[in-house]
């Protein structure tokens, strides 16, 4: 009796233990969805962009919100040694890509259409500064 109880002990366990997500899967199930929501919404809040930029409806800025603390998180798990790649670079782009989602984050709960398009505008300079070095690129 003790035994089964100790092998279903065990499985639950390990039913706990969730493995980290390649790099890879991170950008394709979180990171791309929620910049394109980050971007779009930078976009449309833009002050630059004229006056209706101020009319945006509550519901995109919350999802600016979300998706910034998305890719929060996120930065979070790169900087974890299980992701990180050797060097000082990925270190401190991924640090970097905390930074501007938490500010990102901040523009959006703050309604602050120019703080966001300038955080969003940097995340993206930061994801082409990353990709640059470590996303193999293909020839089409």
């Amino acid at each position: 009796m003790k035994r089964a109880g100790l092998g279903i002990l065990a499985i639950v366990s390990l039913g706990l233990v969730a493995a980290t997500p390649s790099v890879k899967d991170e950008m394709k199930s979180v990171v791309e969805p929620a910049s394109n929501i980050l971007f779009s919404v930078g976009g449309e809040v833009d002050p630059a962009n004229g006056p209706d930029a101020a009319k945006v409806i509550d519901a995109r800025w919350a999802a600016a919100a979300s998706a910034a603390s998305q890719l929060r998180t996120v930065a979070a798990v790169l900087q974890t040694p299980e992701q990180a790649k050797p060097g000082d670079v990925w270190a401190t782009t991924a640090k970097q890509f905390g930074d501007l989602a938490a500010q990102a984050e901040a523009a959006a709960k703050a309604k602050d259409g120019a703080k966001l398009a300038d955080a969003a505008n940097a995340l993206g300079d930061n994801c082409t500064a990353c990709h640059a070095k470590y996303k193999p690129q293909t020839a089409s």
